[in-house]
């Protein structure tokens, strides 16, 4: 299975280093980003809509606490996890800069409360092995060339009966000429007919992502087939395709629709759903914390604890030091924090 190289990474680490300093400093950097007043506005919409599925979730009885967010970005939709739901968790990222502007957002949004924030590797989850009820993201998996890894580990740190819930995820679509580079989103001040104009040019051109002029994946070509199979590991997939903004609608597994297929088959769309993983719930982290485990000793089959502290977390089988820089803590393998944040490799260390 392809999986994300080092110069993806260092993208993703570069990028959205440059974004926070637009979004949240007010840096005019990127012409067609989004800047720090649109932000608050878009991320208000995000977090109303993130707070209607998890309610719908826990009205369900899924159990969201202690949660990990893959791919968590500002922490937007960990914190109404924190404060609106009650529930305490892990925002993850690759990015400690997004990480970072989380708090910055909590104050924006009046949100006091903030998840426990690892930088860390979706490849590698810090954590230990049947240890969490809940996994969530959103927009994550189509930065990978196949979500089969990524949704490996999750299934691996989800306890028997855990739940994953993931949302807005593109699929492929056939009717699509790529014929000429566009904007990747109409301006949201256009009007409708812009905006629907707009809609209709990405049928015949190809989105000029900034994220791919600095190594990030934007994959927006993973075939239904594909996100069928990856996600064929859970016992249960209540996963829906939509299209054409959600005017078309099927479920990915079951009696296929001809027409709607046919719709998604060439207009593409998104996927999402809940999964859950095999097996009768049994016990869990009472805290994220004590979820938490070595990433040197997890690669080499053990799955031993840390010892939390304020300037670092320490590994109390093999030793190793894991630095924590603005209340996030780097739950890295010391080679990949070397290769990522050579500033804070300093502060890492490996005992003999």
């Amino acid at each position: 299975m392809e999986r994300q190289d080092l110069r993806n990474q260092k993208g993703e680490v570069e990028f959205r280093r440059l974004l926070v300093r637009q979004q949240v400093q007010g840096a005019d950097i990127f012409a067609d980003e989004i800047s720090a007043d649109e932000m608050i506005r878009v991320l208000e919409q995000r977090m109303t809509v993130t707070a209607g599925h998890l309610r719908e979730l826990r009205n369900r009885g899924v159990t969201l606490s202690p949660y990990v967010e893959i791919g968590a970005e500002r922490g937007q939709r960990s914190l109404v996890m924190e404060n609106d739901l009650g529930a305490h968790g892990a925002a993850a990222d690759l990015s400690f800069d997004m990480l970072g502007s989380a708090a910055h957002w909590a104050t924006a949004f009046q949100r006091p409360r903030l998840p426990l924030r690892v930088c860390c590797d979706v490849y590698n989850l810090p954590f230990r092995s049947e240890s969490l009820p809940f996994v969530f993201c959103y927009e994550t998996l189509h930065h990978f060339p196949d979500p089969s890894p990524v949704l490996d580990e999750v299934r691996r740190v989800l306890g028997p009966g855990g739940w994953f819930f993931f949302e807005e995820e593109p699929f492929r679509r056939a009717l699509r000429q790529k014929l000429f580079r566009t904007r990747k989103a109409a301006d949201p001040r256009a009007g409708k007919v812009a905006r629907l104009l707009h809609t209709l040019l990405h049928y015949v051109s190809e989105p000029d992502y900034n994220e791919v002029k600095y190594g990030i994946l934007e994959n927006h070509s993973i075939p239904i087939a594909k996100w069928r199979s990856a996600l064929e590991g859970f016992e249960q997939r209540d996963v829906m395709l939509t299209s054409l903004k959600g005017r078309v609608r099927s479920r990915l597994y079951g009696i296929v629709n001809p027409f709607g297929f046919t719709i998604h088959y060439l207009t593409g769309g998104n996927v999402g759903g809940l999964c859950r993983k095999r097996g009768e719930p049994g016990p869990v982290a009472a805290r994220i914390e004590d979820a938490c485990a070595c990433p040197v000793c997890l690669g080499q089959g053990a799955q031993r604890p840390l010892r939390e502290g304020a300037e670092a977390w320490t590994c109390s089988g093999c030793g190793t030091v894991y630095p924590v820089r603005d209340g996030i803590v780097f739950l890295l393998v010391p080679a990949k924090l070397a290769e990522l944040y050579p500033e804070f490799a300093s502060k890492a260390a490996v005992s003999s």
